[in-house]
């Protein structure tokens, strides 16, 4: 399989999993009395994934195999790997934790080596991510 066909493999299977997601989230309500419904959030971000992955599948089919497109499954599985063992530790450290340390794990596995960068992300998307749940927004987060 060409590294262009791996790609379409990919993005084919993301396709898959945003169009069920939004297809689920239609059972819910999309409004309620106050505003958006349990569904509104995750049926838009379905259709904005999906077309951002037949955006990326034009891309794709444009450049046909002239171009070397690099796939390597490795940074996927990790990545994947990340996701879910800040999952599974999330109630136990709490959110703060798990996802500071994830965050770190994340951008090191994506390439990041500027520790400043590292900090302050990690920091934001952490404790800011969780004060702005817990402060502003009333959401209780683990």
């Amino acid at each position: 399989m060409s590294q262009t066909r791996g790609w379409q493999a990919a993005v084919a299977v993301l396709l898959a999993v945003f169009a069920f997601f939004a297809i689920e989230s239609l059972q819910l309500s999309l409004r309620d009395a106050l505003g958006p419904g349990a569904g509104f959030f995750p049926f838009w971000l379905s259709v904005a994934g999906g077309v951002l992955g037949v955006v990326l599948l034009i891309q794709l089919h444009q450049q046909g195999e002239s171009e070397s497109v690099k796939f390597e499954l490795s940074p996927v599985a990790l990545v994947l790997a990340g996701l879910v063992a800040g999952a599974a530790v999330l109630e136990l450290v709490g959110f703060r934790l798990a996802m500071g340390v994830m965050l770190v794990y994340l951008l090191l596995v994506l390439g990041v080596r500027n520790w400043l960068a590292l900090g302050l992300f990690a920091a934001a998307g952490s404790f800011g991510v969780y004060y702005v749940f817990s402060g502003f927004l009333k959401v209780p987060l683990p």
